[in-house]
């Protein structure tokens, strides 16, 4: 284009001086040029130091990850992340010096981030604030990001401040619906994080029961969760409560499934409800005495199903070899520090990692040098599972026999990713490994080094040999002295007179009630309703599994009666010990619920255990 201008100018017809003034202004225009194009390439070229936040809506007590992102550097120091006040820092990790892929300009992109996973100490509207680093000898600050972190979260929360007005939500006044009242009292809720995502983003879902009635219920039915890959959040499932407060009132609250979703394929979902059937416990004021009944409802409730919509990755700049990785992801390649002979064994790491569907990646592509032959690689994945978005790292090991001698280089080996935060493809790309191969151990050697193993042995015999010799004597000695021995215990055998053996009846342990119930007593003394009756319980099925000859496990209400029948147990005697366990399961089980005489209870054990012993 220069070359045109100044032609179209020289060649033009004009005085001199006209002549010379329009070369100029060419020349001019030419240079302008550069400039915007010096410009522009600076542009492109510029730092971007920024803070990004998985998700600006968090659900108390979660959770949630926070990047600070410099691009377009290789040189940072000093970096330094701020203190957050409103938060708890729960880990943190870097990715140092990456090097990935523009999916719109295909160019290389130098890149460093700095990973927070942090959980919010309260609700409320609050501000990341952003870090420090010195970037190219410059000092530079990342822009603060604003977050709203809501209490009505995906897990249980214990408010501490919060009580759950048990005993006035079991009372039944005249006139009140009992189904109103469960309705209102009683439910199961599913929260989910989002409801539309794109395959192989991750989705949080969480069931969840809320009572503020005396219940005594079971999960029959967890939610099956067809079309995903589910990575359980919980380890195991207990009944312990957690108070939550929900549209301004305080629920006794249960887990009864958190999970990780990860979605397989596109379209419409609607994830199972779970179901729980129990019995409700209501008190009811008796019209003729003016006291409170008991009154039992069986219940059974649902959860309300969820719809969700999942989206196919978008077609547009998507990277070859792209698998469906879904997340922000590093790449690493090591190799052997030691040194490497020809045909020796070598083993090359493949390592991914970041947050994402960890769990659904394959093993990326990789360019193998002239004469390395592979087989499929070992994998092994280590995964944070307690945490939302999945974050760890997965690893690919492959074996093969070193080539011939000299440098041998795997080429930097690219891991394309979709990456849901910035709606965009990335590739991520690993620095080359070069492995320097040398010449294998000559025949020659090996035979000096069997010569060294032999040196000083005049017989030629190796010296390992002479050990292998001393412990089979060693066993043949060993042998021959318990086949003596035997030979003269048959024969003394032989000349002692036979012994009447006198058979015994079984010897009935004796139960000191007392030891028993060491632990209830001193519970009764602190007035701990709760250890109390655990070790009221406890005593009463050890004996029921001893005096059946049972173990405790196969042993229920149900089945009690009739087991202690067969053992002649008076029928007295087995009412008293289910009222006993009744009372003390109420106890533990209906939240609010008291014991009425403790003490009444210790001793009727205690006589109970006696009874138990000497039938």
């Amino acid at each position: 284009m220069r070359e045109g201008l100044a032609a179209k100018f020289i060649f033009v017809y004009r005085p001199a001086t006209g002549v010379k003034r329009y070369i100029i202004k060419g020349k001019l225009h030419t240079l302008l040029l550069g400039v915007c194009l010096l410009g522009l390439q600076w542009a492109n070229a510029q730092v971007k130091f920024y803070t990004q936040v998985n998700e600006s809506t968090i659900q108390f007590p979660q959770t949630f990850q926070v990047q600070y992102v410099i691009e377009g550097s290789r040189s940072v120091q000093n970096f330094k992340i701020p203190e957050f006040a409103d938060f708890r820092v729960e880990g943190t990790f870097d990715y140092q010096n990456t090097t990935s892929i523009q999916a719109q300009t295909r160019q290389l992109l130098e890149s460093y981030t700095k990973i927070v996973i942090l959980s919010p100490r309260r609700s409320g509207r609050f501000t990341i604030p952003g870090a420090i680093a010195v970037v190219d000898g410059k000092k530079l600050r990342s822009a603060p990001v604003k977050v709203l972190v809501q209490r009505t979260g995906l897990s249980s929360v214990n408010t501490g401040n919060e009580e759950v007005d048990i005993e006035s939500a079991t009372e039944l006044q005249p006139g009140e619906d009992v189904t109103e009242e469960i309705h209102k009292n009683f439910f199961l809720r599913t929260e989910v994080n989002k409801t539309s995502c794109y395959v192989g983003e991750p989705i949080m879902a969480v069931y969840k029961a809320y009572s503020r009635l005396s219940t005594t219920a079971q999960v029959v039915k967890r939610p099956s969760l067809n079309g995903f890959s589910v990575i359980e959040m919980v380890d195991g499932y207990d009944n312990k409560q957690e108070v939550e407060v929900y549209k301004g009132n305080a629920y006794y609250v249960n887990i009864i499934r958190k999970v990780q979703l990860i979605p397989l394929q596109e379209g419409n979902f609607t994830l199972d409800p779970a179901e729980v059937e129990g019995l409700i416990h209501f008190r009811k004021k008796d019209v003729a005495s003016g006291s409170w009944v008991p009154a039992d409802y069986p219940v059974s409730v649902r959860s309300q199903p969820v719809e969700l919509d999942i989206k196919s990755l978008p077609p547009a700049n998507q990277p070859n070899h792209f698998a469906g990785a879904v997340g922000n992801f590093n790449i690493a390649v090591h190799a052997p520090t030691t040194t490497i002979r020809q045909g020796d064994l070598v083993k090359i790491k493949v390592i991914v990692s970041g947050t994402g569907n960890l769990t659904l990646l394959t093993a990326p592509v990789v360019k193998w040098p002239r004469g390395v032959d592979t087989a499929d690689p070992a994998v092994k994945e280590d995964v944070n599972k307690y945490v939302y978005p999945l974050s760890g790292s997965k690893e690919f090991e492959y074996s093969f026999a070193a080539p011939d001698t000299g440098n041998c280089t795997i080429p930097a080996v690219e891991f394309p990713y979709y990456d849901p935060d910035r709606k965009e493809y990335k590739t991520a790309m690993s620095e080359p490994v070069t492995m320097h191969i040398i010449a294998a151990v000559s025949k020659a050697e090996t035979a000096e080094r069997n010569a060294v193993l032999v040196q000083g042995n005049q017989t030629g015999i190796p010296r390992h040999m002479y050990f292998f010799a001393a412990i089979v004597l060693g066993i043949a000695g060993w042998v021959f002295y318990q086949s003596w021995q035997l030979r003269k215990a048959k024969q003394l055998a032989k000349q002692a007179p036979p012994k009447e053996e006198i058979a015994l009846p079984p010897v009935q342990p004796e139960i000191n009630a007392d030891e028993w119930l060491v632990i209830a007593r001193e519970a009764l003394q602190q007035s701990d309703k709760k250890l109390f009756c655990q070790e009221i319980q406890k005593a009463l099925w050890k004996m029921i599994a001893q005096k059946c000859q049972v173990s405790p496990s196969a042993l229920n209400k149900q089945n009690i009666a009739g087991a202690l029948t067969a053992q002649a147990v008076p029928a007295d005697t087995i009412q008293s010990l289910v009222s006993i366990l009744n009372e003390c399961e109420w106890a533990l089980y209906t939240p609010g619920e008291q014991v009425d005489d403790m003490k009444r209870i210790f001793y009727e054990t205690r006589t109970l255990l006696q009874q138990l012993q000497q039938v």
